[in-house]
């Protein structure tokens, strides 16, 4: 009987908290173009400093929950498998003890099975493979497609040379777009959205490391898709080589006082790297 009222005054408790906890003026927007996300959170009880937030990216398919980076209620994430996801925003009063939830659900279609092969050559007829011809490969549904475009771009730049070889070839596409900011000025080719874009011809102007990218655009259902190609090259070693990955997730970190922030995950360890230089480790687990 005792524990009986003590969870009955326990519930009254919480329904008197969530009486007081007024959600009305959340808000949450979904925009998109093409595969990028972006969600907003607004609302005036945000400005009180016991409200907190979290975002989740629930995928339907694989039933598996990320929680996601934000900052000042925006959340961006680029998503590039087909399928159905929900995003969860959960909003809790850390000193009247309430909470409560939010969701947006959205659809991606199709993305085409396709692929980009090439090979390395040498312009000088010696040892020295200095450029590389490469094709896209379109399967047989995007063929007479009107909706589709193709797109073609390298990448080269002063961090992606700093990386090492491990660094280069271990790290994902997703550690890797968190750590390089992939400004135009760092786009030493770029080719489309015609049919041009299928062929790569290119001679590498120095040494380094270079990412290769071919994209497909739906232009139709606003989706595209992104195959990505590592090359690192150093003539004076007559050696290349080549890492492949697909399919890549971006998306924008900024930490509490505004910064712009990559993160590594190795291990239990996550690695902020901040603008400045710093650095902070958290344990995940």
């Amino acid at each position: 009987m005792k524990k009986i009222l003590m969870l009955l005054m326990l519930l009254v408790s919480l329904a008197s908290a969530n009486a007081k906890c007024d959600w009305s003026s959340l808000k949450l927007q979904q925009l998109n173009e093409r595969n990028y996300y972006q969600w907003s959170l607004t609302g005036k009880v945000l400005d009180d400093t016991c409200v907190d937030y979290m975002f989740l990216l629930y995928n339907v398919q694989t039933k598996k929950v990320d929680t996601l980076q934000s900052f000042r209620g925006v959340c961006e994430y680029q998503i590039n498998k087909k399928g159905k996801y929900k995003m969860y925003v959960k909003v809790w009063n850390n000193c009247l003890k309430c909470d409560t939830s939010m969701v947006r659900e959205l659809t991606l279609i199709y993305f085409p099975k396709c692929n980009f092969t090439y090979n390395l050559k040498s312009t000088k007829n010696n040892g020295c493979l200095d450029s590389m011809v490469g094709e896209m490969g379109m399967g047989p549904v995007l063929k007479g497609d009107t909706c589709w475009q193709w797109y073609s771009y390298i990448w080269n730049g002063p961090m992606l040379d700093s990386l090492s070889e491990f660094d280069f070839k271990h790290m994902s596409d997703y550690d890797l777009w968190n750590y390089y900011d992939f400004n135009d000025s760092d786009m030493v080719w770029y080719e489309g959205p015609t049919n041009s874009a299928r062929i790569i011809k290119y001679k590498f102007p120095h040494k380094g490391n270079y990412l290769v990218a071919t994209q497909w655009y739906n232009k139709c259902l606003d989706q595209d898709t992104f195959f990505f190609t590592r090359i690192s090259y150093d003539c004076t070693t007559s050696g290349v080589k080549t890492i492949i990955k697909s399919e890549p997730t971006v998306i924008a970190i900024y930490d509490m006082v505004g910064r712009r922030v990559y993160n590594i995950r190795k291990d239990e360890i996550l690695i902020y790297l901040y603008d400045d230089g710093s650095t902070k480790k958290i344990l995940t687990h």
